[in-house]
This record gives structure tokens, C-alpha cells and sequence, in this order.
């Protein structure tokens, strides 16, 4: 939810600085189907859980580990895009806390003691939000997890340490594409 509020806050500022909706077709922005399958991989999770004899265990890293790869090919195609460097951060700090905890991101404790969290902290008990769990003593690199409150944000309650880097990230791709430097002339003209 944080990230479509990023690109909507991004459009509008480039637009206040004189960039152009027009530009975004014109980028030389590659392979923008792999962050697309990367986000339909997660949304897959869901269905997975109940179409799947197995448990999450055994195969949740293979949907994560295949999502973070295509994000990973997205960045490395998109590479002379200076933002793709801040968003790679974001990416790998993600990636990071959740290859460490059993392939899901950790949230914070608190959500126990946030009446409006109790469907969703249910769906995480229940097993239908395998990608997530509560944190506990035993989850490694916390402050890398989901413990930031952003309650003020609709949609949200927490956010991690990456997800703020990409939302940056997202923020300054939407600005370089919108508001093309010579640079990114000069690039698009040896393609």
C-alpha cells in the first residue's frame, strides 16, 4: 500500500516540476513485466496455501527466493537508472530479514495489541498469511522486519526499514522518468 502511494505522490510531484506522463512510455525502462510477476508471485501466496498438499514450509522460499530473483533481474536491467541503486538497498534489506526468518517477514509484536490488526494477526495464526509472523525472541535482524507503525498511512500499520528505502527508491525512478536528464537522451539514443 505504501508503494501506490509513493508513485501517486511521485506523478504528481514531477508534474508540479514540469515533467510529463508522455516520458514514461518513452523511458528506456526495461523489462517491466518481471516486477509485475514478482508482485503476482506474492499476491499467488494466498491461493497456494489452500490449492497445495503441502505445507508453506516446504515451498514458501521457492515463491519468495523466485520473486526477489525477478525483482533482482528488473534492477540489473534498469541499471543506468541512478535509483536503481537505492531501490536495490531496499530490495536486498527485505530480502535479507526474511531469508533469515524462515522465509517471512517478521512484524512486530505490537500487532497483538492492536484490536484493529485481530483479522489479520487471525489470518497469520490460521495460516492463511504465511508470509508473515509475529515477532518473537527468536527473529533475527528485527529492526530490519515490519516494526515501523505507520498507522497514519490508510491501509498500513507497519512498515520496515526496506520498504521506506524502496518507497524512496520508487520515488526517485517515477522523478528520473518523468523529468529525463541528458543523460537519459543521450542513453535512450545508443539503444
Amino acid at each position: 500500500m505504501l508503494l501506490a502511494y509513493v508513485v501517486l505522490a511521485a506523478i504528481i510531484v514531477a508534474l508540479l516540476r514540469g515533467g510529463k506522463l508522455t516520458h514514461v512510455a518513452q523511458a528506456p525502462l526495461r523489462c517491466l513485466w518481471l516486477p509485475i510477476a514478482a508482485f503476482g508471485l506474492e499476491a499467488a501466496i494466498g491461493p497456494l496455501v489452500r490449492l497445495l498438499p503441502w505445507p508453506p514450509q516446504k515451498w514458501l522460499w521457492l515463491v519468495v527466493l523466485s520473486g526477489y530473483l525477478l525483482l533482482g533481474a528488473f534492477l540489473f536491467f534498469n541499471r543506468h537508472f541512478r535509483s536503481t541503486s537505492l531501490l536495490a538497498v531496499g530490495t536486498a534489506l527485505n530480502f535479507l530479514v526474511i531469508s533469515l526468518n524462515n522465509w517471512q517477514m517478521p512484524v512486530s509484536a505490537q500487532i497483538l495489541e492492536i484490536p484493529a490488526m485481530a483479522p489479520v494477526l487471525e489470518k497469520m495464526t490460521v495460516g492463511t498469511l504465511v508470509e508473515y509472523a509475529v515477532a518473537s525472541d527468536t527473529t533475527r535482524l528485527l529492526w530490519l522486519g515490519d516494526v515501523i507503525r505507520v498507522d497514519f498511512i490508510p491501509g498500513m500499520t507497519f512498515g520496515s526499514v526496506g520498504d521506506f528505502v524502496l518507497a524512496a527508491g520508487i520515488f526517485w525512478l517515477v522523478q528520473e522518468v518523468m523529468l529525463p536528464s541528458r543523460q537519459w537522451v543521450w542513453h535512450k539514443g545508443k539503444d
